[in-house]
């Protein structure tokens, strides 16, 4: 099930993308909605992580082509705050949390502007709503992992940007993958290929898990059950 979108915040169109001549997505077909929550799900080696860096231009396509805001991806780039993996970034770095949020507002400073009073504000701000305003003076490398990962969540909040995209931002963090799964709005089941893009109340469905996870749900055995109950909807009072 694949839903069109008119006036899609961003566009995939045919995208294949290959390591070592072997493809590892091919011809992903979709668009997406603006204002939305939207979660990839999909098994491991599905290819999540490489969707979310080829749209971010760290991995070049093998064919195909993105769009976001109906624009190439360069002309775009500072509207878009990009979260890797907790694993990809080097935490020995000397500075501190504050310092790391703070580093959220460069984009917007212009190349000879230093952060001031309002770029900090902007960045405690983040901290609060990551619940690590206690931690603002402590060094990034003593951090644990989730610590670390709420820290990068807020430096990308701190950038305020239109289009967030974040990989795996839960890893470490005090938050069950269901918990995180009910607050979406928007879902994208990928399994190499595109397995189905739609509205949760429609895609999540125990057909498409299955095809999307070859049987294997796992970790998503409480949602299929929740599906099969018919009581799915975090949205209910």
């Amino acid at each position: 099930m694949i839903t069109q979108v008119p006036q899609p915040v961003l566009e995939v169109h045919d995208l294949t993308v290959s390591y070592d001549q072997q493809p590892v997505l091919w011809n992903v077909d979709l668009s997406l909605p603006a204002g939305q929550l939207i979660g990839i799900l999909g098994p491991n080696g599905a290819g999540k992580s490489t969707l979310i860096k080829s749209i971010m231009g760290l991995i070049p396509p093998t064919s195909g082509y993105i769009k976001i805001f109906n624009k190439p991806l360069q002309e775009v780039r500072t509207r878009i705050s990009y979260v890797p993996q907790r694993e990809s970034v080097d935490w020995n770095f000397p500075a501190s949390v504050l310092d790391v949020v703070v580093m959220g507002t460069y984009g917007k400073l212009g190349l000879f502007r230093r952060p001031g009073k309002k770029e900090i504000q902007i960045a405690e701000d983040a901290l609060e709503q990551v619940g690590m305003t206690a931690f603002t003076k402590r060094q990034i490398s003593e951090l644990s992992g989730g610590q670390q990962q709420r820290v990068f969540i807020a430096r990308a909040l701190a950038q305020q940007a239109d289009l967030y995209l974040m990989d795996e931002p839960f890893a470490g963090v005090d938050m069950a993958t269901e918990t995180a799964i009910f607050q979406l709005e928007w879902v994208i089941m990928l399994n190499l290929h595109l397995v189905a893009s739609g509205p949760k109340d429609q895609v999540m469905t125990e057909e498409l898990f299955r095809k999307t996870y070859g049987g294997k749900l796992n970790l998503h055995t409480q949602v299929t059950d929740l599906i099969r109950k018919q009581d799915f909807n975090p949205l209910k009072s």
